[in-house]
C-alpha cells in the first residue's frame, strides 16, 4: 500500500513538470494598432483616438472590450485602424458595423470618393480580437489584419 501511495505521488509531480511553459504576453491593442498604422504607412495622417473618445463613437456595452486602440483620419479621408479585444464577439461586430454605416453615411455627404474604403472595409476577427481597418490598400490591409491575428 505505501508502495502504492509513494508511487502515485512520484508520477503525480513528474506529470506536473511535464507542463507547458507561460505563454508570452500578447501584444496590447495599442502596439498592434500603432503597426498596422506604420505599415499601411498611415501614420502621416493619423490620430490615435483616447479611450473615452472611442466609447462615443463605438458604444460598446460596458465590460465588452478588455483592451482597444483606435486610430482615426485627420485629414479628409475614412481611414481607420482599430484591435479590440473583447469577451463578446458577437456585441463588438455589431457595434463596429453600426459604426461603419455611420460613418459610410457621413462621407456619403462630404467626401463621396471614400464610400468605396469603407465599403470594402477590413473587420477581420479571432474569436477574441476584431481587427478593423479602413485603407486605401485593401489587399494590404487585409494582409496586415491577418498578420496580427496570426492567420
Amino acid at each position: 500500500m505505501f508502495k502504492k501511495f509513494v508511487s502515485s505521488i512520484l508520477v503525480v509531480a513528474l506529470l506536473a513538470g511535464c507542463g507547458s511553459a507561460p505563454k508570452a504576453s500578447a501584444a496590447s491593442a495599442a502596439d498592434e494598432a500603432k503597426e498596422i498604422v506604420e505599415t499601411l504607412k498611415l501614420d502621416d495622417h493619423m490620430q490615435q483616438v483616447e479611450d473615452r473618445v472611442i466609447g462615443g463613437l463605438m458604444f460598446f456595452e460596458e465590460g465588452t472590450i478588455t483592451d482597444q486602440a483606435l486610430y482615426i483620419a485627420n485629414n479628409k479621408t475614412a481611414d481607420v485602424v482599430g484591435v479590440f479585444d473583447t469577451n463578446d464577439m458577437n456585441a463588438t461586430k455589431e457595434k463596429v458595423q453600426t459604426y461603419l454605416e455611420t460613418l459610410k453615411a457621413q462621407m456619403q455627404s462630404y467626401y463621396p470618393d471614400e464610400v468605396f474604403k469603407i465599403d470594402n472595409a477590413i473587420v477581420e476577427e479571432d474569436g477574441t480580437t476584431l481587427v478593423l481597418i479602413v485603407a486605401n490598400d485593401i489587399q494590404a490591409a487585409k494582409d496586415e489584419a491577418n498578420r496580427i491575428l496570426g492567420k
